[in-house]
């Protein structure tokens, strides 16, 4: 088995939030696949040093140590911020950890170059860890004809505001751009087996910004992560999204909201947050039922918080 190399990457001027998610996502892939571990540092001094550029004393750092390395990533909200290696907020697993292996394997910050195109419009990029490597992928017409609300939030589907007018649904506004949707009644009204059913994209109806700000009055504006964690939920009762299978690890970043709602599904999000594990770790871990289990991974994936190591099994042999 090859030997596993140790390498150390320095976080300065960076917000608790960004570290947390960066840790996790360390011990997520560390020495599975590259046959590299990394270790989380503060202060300089490590072999890639990130630096958080969008404070004043980070800028200044930024400028300091920019004269003297070659190995030093910027992070920032600004895609324009001039840097060789730029990662953007908020921070996206692929684009982490697609630098770090890159980085790993020799290149120097500057060789490693900025966000992929591919992956700074939303599209999958290579790598074994993704929140959800499938989410532009077109579908087969077979695989159309089979995708839930719940696909659709998550592929998104509709990329501006929607009416949903399918027969049996109560009327539901989406509108993926501000991140909201609209509905006059309690989530608990909403019928479980409609999300379960297939629904087709023709379903949801575009509308104008007037037109929606006209539809809107009356409703009750909502977040859209509310929909898809329930949507999510209920697609499958008991069952494993067809994306998700037993020779994949997860490993959440943070709680849900919705979850911490339930004590069952808080206590599965708890086990997440602390390590990858596969299924069958996670069903033993909690004790729960399986179907408990692959709803609530459903409802993660759906809601886009499912971090997925892909590789890991072909990393043992």
């Amino acid at each position: 088995m090859p030997e596993t190399e140790t390498l150390y990457l320095s976080v300065i001027h960076a917000g608790a939030k960004d570290r947390m998610v960066m840790r996790s996502l360390l011990n997520l892939v560390n020495g599975r696949s590259s046959g590299v571990l990394w270790e989380l540092q503060d202060g300089v001094g490590g072999d890639v040093t990130i630096i958080d550029v969008d404070s004043e004393q980070g800028r200044e750092s930024w400028s300091e140590l920019h004269k003297h390395s070659t190995r030093l990533v910027a992070l920032s909200v600004d895609k324009h911020f001039a840097a060789d290696s730029l990662l953007l907020k908020p921070l996206r697993a692929r684009e982490f950890l697609g630098l770090l292996n890159r980085l790993a394997a020799g290149e120097t910050a500057a060789s490693a170059g900025s966000v992929p195109e591919s992956a700074a419009d939303g599209s999958p990029a290579e790598g074994g860890v993704a929140e959800d490597a499938s989410a532009r992928a077109v579908p087969t017409p077979m695989e159309a004809a089979r995708l839930t609300l719940a696909d659709h939030l998550r592929r998104q589907t509709w990329q501006g505001p929607v009416v949903l007018t399918e027969s049996g649904w109560p009327l539901l506004l989406i509108d993926p751009g501000s991140g909201a949707w609209f509905y006059d009644g309690s989530i608990g009204d909403l019928d479980p087996g409609q999300f379960a059913r297939p629904l087709p994209d023709s379903a949801g109806v575009s509308l104008t910004s007037a037109e929606l700000v006209e539809r809107i009055q009356g409703h009750r504006q909502r977040p859209l992560s509310e929909l898809k964690w329930y949507a999510g939920l209920a697609q499958l009762p008991g069952r494993l999204h067809p994306d998700l299978n037993a020779e994949l690890q997860f490993m959440l970043a943070q709680v849900p909201s919705e979850a911490m709602q339930n004590e069952s599904l808080h206590r599965l999000a708890q086990i997440l947050l602390r390590g990858p594990v596969d299924l069958t770790e996670l069903i033993a871990e909690s004790g729960q039922p399986e179907a408990n289990v692959s709803v609530f991974l459903n409802a993660c994936y759906a809601s886009g918080k499912l971090l997925i190591n892909r590789d890991w099994r072909a990393a043992g042999f």
